[in-house]
């Protein structure tokens, strides 16, 4: 289960974003539990208070038996009822926490707000000069300061302590917006402005100063920074319809689309794509990219949400393409719409690192020859460990997600020539034209990361329609080895196993030297409880390549599940041995250990695991073994399983749910 402190952090992070109703939702929930601490019912109050539902704040503080000994509670609901118009409630709670120093600064504030709404206004100066001397850090105080001095007419005390306020507590709605809002005198415009962008600084993901920010950058006509932030707000927030309509208002302030004219410049990149209903992904890769690039074309094959708009706000050029079933097609179309000297190939769920910029560069200055291409690296994240290829994340790159990546090489970068274009419907490539013409290709440093694979409903949707257009190509051809490597692998990530062993089984045939082949139907052996079969394939594709990780690694899985844990931890210390870094192999041996109970080996193991990169999403991985455990009734080892995953501390609220049902099973045999 989640700990207390993981639910807070979550609704924070929420919070800050501007999802508020999902932020309550996650506390109140949280609040059904037993055993709920004080800081949830607080965290709830705040975020409630905060966004002036101080009703609301109220009944849940005065539901908790806590509040009475808690005074950050109890001057809470001293703060409801004064919203609340109950301003007697109020002083009786803040005068009885005066003498409580952790909050007297923020209760003799209070006093001063409620003096300061009943006209004392020489009784409210004097509880605001007291909170100040009790905590310089109290932006309530300074708040209502500021509250005193505007009434007063001190338009220079009033910003001072506005501003001191907004330093002390930059996340407060009400604060952050009485700041924001005495931009209308232009001459604080400067200040104000560098005021939220440090405050931006300590809090970057608090979407309201990020707003907030923007608004003030176009009061200032800062239209070039303006655009920056609204690049970056859509990275980080999601699509916003007015951030979207302000950005194109922006957009075409700066002169809409990036143009190249004329015959292409030297050095010049042009980044082409096709996209379809890509909202969710394609900022994010644009903001990447756009460092690197001279212009946008995007070729859009029938979006119906905010995609197009979204390209237009980082200034692409976009064009319609009829999708005729034929990715080559849509990408040749965005390949004729080129300027620049060189043409960069992504897709919308890719991004490129701004740690590789300069490899970058460096690339296309030293080309030794043109026309050229570039061979490119992409990193295919995943949390399926037994991928063909897989490498662990090691934190190369802030980039990383998941549990580590699989390889996939191909030509992305390359110069603008009408000979290089991009062949076969679907899985397509500009290869093909490349050898026809003789034309060399250079492996580049850089590293595309892509993060398509992690999106299961996206990778499903994309594969099936991947499928379709495989079976085109395989009609065309029945013996084409491309297109049953396609299928086959296809059929496997839609859970279409039978089929998947199939297509291999044929592709074996036409090319029987495939160790890959043999790694993959030994995974789907292993997937349809084929458990000899599987450690069949293994040997297979050992024979052919006797170092291949991923064999060992399916072997040692395999006869894990068969109730062998003994030859399974045997083969993975081999394993982590000679390839200390394949973490799949390190995780399998700490599940063998506790199989056998070796506990101390399977602790000692697990600590290691837990400070690696893989570690937050251990308890996954438990699960996932234990669920592989029951499908073939290895009921002892599934509880073994989630005993120890228990015992370490990395059991989710599913995986208990899975352990209640799976020992119920137990004592019920």
């Amino acid at each position: 289960m989640k700990t207390q402190n993981s639910i807070v952090k979550r609704a924070n992070e929420l919070y800050a974003a501007g999802r508020c109703d999902e932020a309550v939702d996650l506390l109140s929930a949280a609040l059904t539990h037993d055993g709920v601490t004080a800081g949830i019912r607080e965290r709830l109050a705040e975020l409630l208070i905060d966004s002036d539902r101080h009703g609301s704040a109220l009944q849940v503080l005065q539901n908790s038996a806590l509040s009475d000994d808690n005074p950050s509670v109890s001057l809470l609901r001293a703060i409801c009822h004064e919203a609340l118009g109950e301003p007697a409630a109020a002083e009786n709670i803040a005068d009885e926490l005066l003498r409580n120093k952790q909050v007297r600064a923020d209760a003799l504030a209070l006093k001063g707000r409620l003096a300061l709404s009943s006209k004392q206004l020489q009784q409210a100066e004097t509880f605001f000069k007291e909170a100040i001397d009790c905590s310089q850090g109290s932006g309530m105080a300074w708040h209502g300061v500021a509250a005193l001095l505007r009434q007063q007419q001190d338009e220079k005390g009033f910003f001072e302590s506005l501003r001191n306020a907004f330093r002390c507590s930059p996340e407060s709605r009400d604060i952050a917006i009485s700041f924001h809002d005495v931009s209308a005198d232009a001459r604080r415009l400067p200040e104000i402005v560098a005021a939220f962008r440090e405050a931006i600084s300590h809090h970057p993901m608090n979407r309201r100063l990020r707003f907030l920010l923007i608004d003030l950058l176009l009061r200032q006509t800062k239209f070039s920074e303006a655009m920056s932030e609204i690049e970056s707000v859509l990275v980080d927030f999601g699509v916003d319809p007015g951030v979207i309509a302000a950005g194109l208002k922006v957009r075409e302030r700066l002169g809409g689309a990036r143009i190249l004219e004329g015959p292409p410049s030297d050095g010049s990149v042009s980044l082409c794509m096709i996209v379809r209903n890509e909202k969710d992904h394609l900022a994010r890769c644009l903001r990447s990219a756009a460092p690197l690039v001279n212009e946008i074309i995007v070729v859009d094959t029938g979006s119906t949400d905010e995609t197009k708009e979204i390209a237009r706000v980082f200034g692409a050029r976009v064009y319609h393409f009829q999708w005729a079933d034929d990715f080559s097609k849509a990408r040749n179309h965005a390949l004729s719409k080129a300027g620049g000297d060189w043409i960069l190939v992504l897709d919308a769920d890719e991004v490129l690192s701004r740690k590789d910029d300069e490899e970058f560069r460096h690339a296309l200055a030293m080309c030794p020859s043109r026309p050229a291409a570039y061979r490119i690296q992409t990193r295919n994240y995943t949390f399926r460990v037994n991928a063909v290829g897989f490498n662990s994340n090691r934190g190369e790159y802030t980039e990383e997600i998941g549990l580590g990546w699989y390889p996939s090489d191909k030509v992305r970068l390359f110069t603008n020539d009408a000979r290089i274009r991009f062949d076969y419907p679907v899985h397509e490539l500009v290869e093909p034209s490349l050898q026809r013409q003789n034309i060399s290709v250079i492996d580049c440093p850089v590293v595309v990361h892509h993060y398509g694979t992690m999106e299961e409903r996206h990778t499903l949707e994309k594969t099936k329609k991947y499928q379709v257009l495989a079976r085109k190509k395989l009609k065309r051809g029945l013996n084409d080895k491309a297109a049953l490597r396609e299928l086959a692998v296809q059929a496997s990530q839609v859970g279409n196993h039978p089929k998947a062993l199939e297509l291999w089984g044929r592709f074996i045939k036409l090319q029987p030297g495939s160790a890959e082949a043999y790694i993959n139907m030994g995974t789907v052996c292993c997937n349809l409880g084929r458990l000899e079969a599987a450690v069949a394939f293994a040997h297979k594709a050992l024979n052919l390549n006797p170092a291949l990780k991923e064999a060992k690694f399916n072997k040692a899985i395999a006869l894990l599940l068969m109730g062998r844990a003994g030859e399974a931890k045997t083969l993975l210390e081999r394993l982590s041995e000679e390839q200390p870094g394949y973490l799949p192999a390190r995780f399998l041996l700490c599940v063998a250990y506790v199989c056998i109970q070796e506990a101390a080996s399977a602790e000692n193991a697990f600590e290691r695991l837990k400070a690696l990169p893989m570690g937050e999403h251990i308890g996954e991985a438990f699960l996932d073994v234990a669920r592989r455990f029951l499908s073939v009734s290895r009921r002892d080892y599934a509880l073994l399983t989630l005993e120890a995953a228990l015992h370490f501390g990395c059991a989710s609220t599913e995986m208990r749910a899975v352990y209640e049902g799976c020992n119920a099973g137990a004592l019920g045999s």
